[in-house]
């Protein structure tokens, strides 16, 4: 999950929505993101969830961080690319190469060159969509969070998509 994403769904609240709907039992998010969230006014308060070991994790603590090798990216990505990126993108790139897992990722271009290169990535929409077409989101909590992202994020969705996404 990249920065952006991840810092979506803290702000309203809903970060363990995303473990509740997709069955994981944690979230992984490479260190480069973790470095990222540092500078984010939340990273207190997100602190106690994160662990950087497997033994570590537990209910309340369910944020895994990985150490990744962001020049391995040079294998996979072009070069052009990669200096496009940031390095929490790039990061979740990596990841998602060595462990075939799916990206959450908000940034539009960084989905393109994810895409481009045969890893799984989807958006915010994407991934509210798939969860309500599989009956784990309802839509009076998809119209939650499209109230609360758009008042406490800023985040905003095209009509066709909320739309879509409310019917």
């Amino acid at each position: 999950m990249d920065t952006d994403f991840f810092s979506s769904f803290f702000k309203i609240g809903r970060l363990k929505l995303i473990l509740n709907v997709s069955g994981e039992e944690k979230l992984v998010i490479p260190k480069t993101v973790y470095d990222e969230l540092k500078w984010t006014g939340f990273f207190d308060e997100i602190l106690c969830r994160i662990s950087f070991s497997e033994d570590d994790l537990g209910n309340e603590r369910y944020i895994l961080v990985k150490t990744v090798d962001l020049s391995i990216c040079a294998d996979f990505i072009d070069p052009k690319e990669i200096t496009h990126l940031g390095k929490g993108e790039l990061g979740c790139m990596v990841l998602a190469e060595e462990h075939g897992a799916e990206i959450l990722i908000s940034d539009k271009r960084a989905r393109q060159v994810a895409r481009t290169n045969m890893l799984k990535a989807i958006s915010i929409p994407t991934f509210l969509l798939r969860h309500k077409r599989r009956g784990k989101i309802s839509i009076e909590e998809i119209k939650g969070i499209i109230k609360d992202l758009r008042e406490r994020d800023l985040y905003e969705f095209s009509k066709e998509v909320e739309d879509e996404l409310l019917h």
